[in-house]
């Protein structure tokens, strides 16, 4: 009996072993059990930051003081709304204690920086940082388009947002990122290694650091090529990208000697300066062998910039005058003035007698753009007759008959416009070219002539109010009747004032009309009512005279007739101005009746 139950304890105690070490297996087994018997877990979720939900806030922008700052923000501020129907309240830094774990946007560069671990001084060109701290949400970007590209994909990762220019409001959505939340989107467009896209290679000294080959630089950066760009050409192209308006000098060779060629770009992603070279529009001069770029901000204490190409050609040079055509007009550009427009002929005015319409005696005359700025230091006034002359690009040259530079041309395919850019000459000074450049489109559409200008100073001067010309105006002396709107019905059918023997304008109170109506246009016409009208919107005074009149129709005469649509402007640095006017011929009904549909 005994014997029975030591063996029933000895089986107990076995069975016992067995059950502890698994399934007849023993104490070493580490083979992964069978799937029957697995047991899944699911990873906690990681907790969110809750921006926004069931329609309500409790977050504010932040931003550092600065006018592009406060347009950022409220940018945000208008997107945020427009996908959630919430007006979040926004504050600049100075005004807010920045508390450890306040619920903030933090748009851009802040007393906030020590609160993330973003390295934003590395960003480049449209390179972004989003990021989570705590409670607070940072979006960073080095310029506007990598704020677009941010704000872009903020509100991609929060609602699903694929174009953040159609959104739709989704009310009572939940705006909620991870805590952990970060993002770091590098430039949209790079280049390896110091080279540009088309493989010259290049040192770059004066840079205070960058990445990409963006470059940050304080007073001056200059790219050094391993090798000169180009063995022979008249025009070239720089590709860039820059964060700010800069002077720059090309140097290479022309006509075999080393020259330095000065010029000036503008701000602008992946954007290019295309130039021809110092004389090569009259004296046919030709350059080769680039083999440096010396680049200084203008106004701004550092900028950021990223040499993307130089390209080179050699561009067939025509005649000092080109033409465009259509069946009403033959428009004729002097590209040797500057682009100016010193031929106008009406083909369907049945007057053999009278080709062109307009004056081109000298650089001063034809139809162009002329502006007046600073007579002070720095600026070293010259003097004109018996006066004492301000700053005044003029977009033929100047008053000794010099030529102003030709930058650009290019005529469209149809033949119907034509686009130049020159940089003026300063009209009392001998030979001087100021730092600016003027742009023009001329394009034929039908019975009317429409030009765009374009105008930008990089001079730094501080320059005063004056009455600018949009355009200067020169005609024929034939057309010798000046003819306005003088009333305050525009284009309503009203009379027109005649004006049959203005005198010189210079010096003559007398010559001025102060528009009272939008009804701006004027027209010289002849003797039988025949003539040019010029049409400038924006304009609020017309200045008009005779110069020496004579009645010829000789367009290279000494005597002119001439009008200047004027409006009081100061000119700024830095500030491009634009403006478009308009031309037309006719009898002085039909020329208002077109204007009248402009």
């Amino acid at each position: 009996m005994k014997k029975r139950y030591l063996i029933m304890l000895l089986a107990l105690i076995l069975l016992v072993y067995l059950t502890s070490c698994g399934k007849g297996g023993n104490a070493d087994d580490t083979s992964v059990p069978n799937s029957d018997t697995t047991v899944e877990t699911t990873p906690a979720p990681v907790p969110n930051v809750t921006i926004a939900a069931e329609g309500k806030s409790d977050y504010i922008i932040v931003f550092a003081h600065g006018d592009d700052n406060f347009d950022r923000a409220y940018e945000f501020r208008t997107l945020f709304s427009k996908a959630t129907g919430i007006n979040l309240q926004y504050e600049k830094d100075s005004t807010r204690e920045g508390v450890e774990d306040a619920c903030e946007i933090v748009i851009g560069r802040t007393d906030r920086d020590e609160f993330f671990d973003a390295q934003l001084d590395t960003l480049v060109s449209d390179a972004y940082v989003l990021s989570i701290s705590r409670n607070r949400l940072l979006i960073y970007a080095a310029n506007a388009q990598g704020y677009e590209r941010a704000f872009a994909e903020f509100f991609h990762q929060v609602l699903n947002v694929e174009d953040i220019n159609n959104m739709q409001i989704q009310k009572n959505a939940t705006v909620a990122l991870p805590e952990d939340f970060s993002v770091r989107a590098e430039p949209s467009f790079v280049l390896d290694g110091n080279k540009t896209a088309s493989g010259a290679e290049y040192i770059v000294e004066g840079h205070t650091g960058g990445a990409y080959n963006y470059y940050k630089f304080g007073e001056s950066l200059i790219y050094k090529f391993s090798t000169p760009i180009g063995d022979s050409f008249n025009y070239y192209t720089l590709q860039y990208s820059s964060d700010a308006y800069l002077k720059a000098e090309l140097v290479y060779y022309l006509d075999g000697t080393k020259y330095v060629e000065k010029l000036f770009l503008e701000p602008g992603e992946h954007t290019s300066f295309k130039s021809l070279c110092d004389g090569a529009i009259w004296d046919l001069r030709t350059g080769s062998e680039i083999v440096a770029l010396c680049l200084e901000p203008i106004k701004a204490k550092s900028a950021e910039f990223m040499l993307e190409d130089v390209t080179v050609a050699t561009r067939e040079i025509p005649d000092d005058v080109v033409y465009i055509s259509s069946e009403r007009y033959k428009l004729g550009i002097k590209l040797a003035w500057g682009g100016g427009i010193s031929y106008l002929e009406d083909l369907n005015d049945g007057d053999n007698q009278l080709s062109n319409l307009l004056n081109d005696h000298d650089t001063g005359r034809l139809v162009q753009q002329s502006y007046y700025g600073t007579l002070s230091a720095p600026y070293r006034p010259a003097q004109y007759g018996d006066s004492i002359w301000s700053y005044n690009p003029v977009q033929g040259g100047d008053q000794y008959n010099n030529r102003s530079k030709l930058v650009d041309f290019s005529i469209s395919e149809d033949g119907s416009s034509i686009y130049v850019k020159c940089r003026p000459l300063d009209w009392a000074q001998k030979n001087s070219r100021t730092p600016s450049y003027m742009e023009n489109t001329y394009t034929i559409q039908g019975d009317m002539i429409k030009v765009d200008t374009r105008f930008v100073d990089f001079s730094g001067y501080t320059h005063r109010e004056a009455h600018q010309e949009l355009p200067a105006f020169y005609t024929v002396s034939y057309l010798g009747d000046f003819v306005f709107y003088n009333g305050t019905k525009a284009f309503s059918g009203d009379e027109l004032t005649v004006k049959k023997d203005l005198p010189f304008w210079a010096g003559d109170p007398n010559a001025y009309f102060n528009m009272k109506s939008k009804e701006t246009w004027c027209a010289w016409v002849s003797p039988e009512g025949y003539g040019v009208g010029v049409y400038t919107p924006i304009a609020e005074i017309l200045l008009a005279g005779r110069y020496r009149y004579n009645g010829s129709r000789d367009s290279k005469n000494d005597a002119t007739n001439y009008v200047a649509p004027l409006i009081t402007y100061k000119l700024t640095t830095l500030k491009p101005f634009e403006y478009s006017y308009y031309i037309t011929t006719g009898g002085v009904n039909d020329i208002r009746a077109a204007f009248e549909n402009v």
